[in-house]
């Protein structure tokens, strides 16, 4: 690639400067305060490295505002090192870019039908957004493999969607990995673009024209929350990196951390457990790249959670036979190690449900009186009262790792469903999978009981990540499940 073509590439940065000039007055910055936790962190660092995308005098980005067509259509013109005709007195400032894309092929003298200014300062869906960068790519003399061509229809599922005059061009993004579509596979053409979106699209642009490479990329980090209540799962998401021999990430909320591999390339997540051992306060955590000495840090603030405390009057008979030394024996030699090991891909793709309706007795973390004497330990799930035999179905697919009857739980199963993430049912009449199974999402597994340590008829419910148990209500609905508000959430 000649130095003046590489030049010309240069300038799409310093175009993203012409949506914010004419548009916003922004001010340039380096950091920016919304982006700090935004997957495409990495993407706006370096183009305003580059001082080529600009904030608001605020210091925002605002990465998820959406772009208009005339903005994205002035990135591509001037990343071409097109020649664009003086403004006239009174002219709408994009007309030059608009003869420009028009004049150079990138887009079509009806395009958008009326090409007035009102038509361009709509907002650009993707598809238009990948037919421009396509057009870009084969104007600056890119070439299109037929074979990645070919292999690309079959890549995201809702490409047949693609309006028909943008069909080739959406086919060819993404033989070129402009477009790689959103995590459910899809490609959803209609949907606007955003201004992260069109950062990420101009970088890859110049990595395909050998301008840039994805090793420019710093590691980001991606917290699923900021602020967590004790009891949820913090997903941490990693993008840009493939080698975590290099990466440590230090903090203090869970020493036996992993990652997991995702399936995309250079993309890592793991999870952080929390529960009503998890003291609350703030929380610092530091990713550092041991190869390049370079960090970055996020704060995650632990939310206190008021915990119930219960009341309980056990027949004295089912409390002597199961709380005994041969019984807590027995749970530690089968139980324990059941949620030891976990596949490392998930074997499910849907969100999970409720195993079994009925009334809530207990919540999650309450302490207990147990006739008369304070135990020493929290519930660890919900107790769900329903009628002997009443249908328990698995909340979602998974590995039987445990299905057999204990003295302390009854009959009792534990579920894998990868990535460290359990399901555990006790007190169950019957048990209807053995260990090695795999179940669906929604297989019947068993039947309500009160086996074991119990007062009568109920499904002991609980997920936790490995040992440590969390509040099953945010795996299931985003919220703890409480006597407030679990018939409204059990619908």
């Amino acid at each position: 690639m000649s130095y003046k073509f590489k030049q010309k590439i240069l300038l799409m940065f310093f175009g993203i400067l012409v949506m914010s000039i004419f548009s916003f007055s922004p001010t340039f910055a380096t950091t920016f305060r919304d982006v700090q936790n935004h997957w495409a962190k990495s993407y706006i660092d370096i183009a305003s490295t580059y001082n080529a995308v600009s904030g608001y005098t605020d210091g925002s980005f605002k990465p998820n505002d959406n772009i208009q067509r005339i903005e994205f259509i002035a990135i591509i013109i001037n990343s071409q090192g097109t020649n664009v005709r003086a403004l006239s007195k009174d002219e709408y400032w994009g007309q030059p870019f608009i003869d420009a894309a028009v004049k150079s092929g990138i887009i079509s003298s009806d395009e958008y039908g009326a090409m007035d200014e009102s038509t361009f300062a709509e907002n650009i869906t993707r598809e238009e957004m990948a037919s421009i960068v396509v057009n870009a790519y084969i104007s600056s003399e890119g070439i299109i493999d037929p074979v990645s061509t070919e292999e690309a229809t079959s890549k995201l599922s809702d490409l047949e969607t693609v309006s028909p005059r943008y069909y080739s061009s959406a086919i060819d993004a993404v033989a070129l990995d402009f477009i790689t579509g959103y995590s459910n596979g899809t490609f959803s053409p209609k949907h606007y673009a955003t201004r992260a979106q069109a950062t990420v699209l101009s970088f890859k642009l110049l990595v395909k024209l050998g301008v840039l490479s994805d090793a420019d990329l710093p590691e980001n980090i991606v917290l699923s929350k900021l602020k967590l209540n004790q009891g949820d799962l913090l997903k941490i998401t990693l993008y840009h990196t493939n080698n975590t021999s290099v990466l440590t990430l230090t903090q203090d909320l869970y020493p036996s951390f992993k990652w997991y591999e995702t399936g995309t390339e250079g993309v890592l997540e793991g999870y952080i457990p929390t529960n009503y051992s998890t003291a609350p306060g703030v929380y610092d955590l530091t990713l550092i790249n041991n190869k390049t000495g370079k960090s970055s840090s996020q704060s995650l603030e632990i939310v206190q959670r008021d915990f119930r405390v219960q009341n309980l009057t056990i027949d004295p008979n089912i409390e002597s036979s199961t709380k005994t030394d041969d019984a807590y024996a027995q749970y530690r030699k089968y139980f324990n190690p059941s949620r030891d090991i976990s596949s490392p891909t998930k074997y499910y793709t849907e969100s999970f449900l409720l195993p079994t309706s009925g009334k809530l007795t207990t919540e999650f973390g309450e302490s207990r009186i147990v006739n008369n004497a304070l135990t020493t330990y929290r519930h660890a799930g919900i107790d769900i009262a329903a009628p002997r035999n009443s249908d328990v179905i698995a909340t979602n697919a998974g590995k039987v790792m445990l299905a057999i009857p204990l003295i302390i739980t009854g009959n009792s199963i534990v579920i894998d469903h990868g990535e460290g993430l359990f399901s555990v049912y006790f007190h169950l009449d019957q048990l209807f999978v053995n260990e090695g199974d795999i179940v669906t999402r929604g297989q019947l597994i068993g039947a309500v009981g009160s086996t074991g340590f119990s007062t009568g008829p109920h499904l002991h419910f609980t997920m936790s990540y490995y040992r440590f148990d969390i509040e099953p209500g945010y795996i299931l609905y985003g919220e703890s499940i409480t006597k407030q508000n679990y018939m409204n959430l059990m619908k």
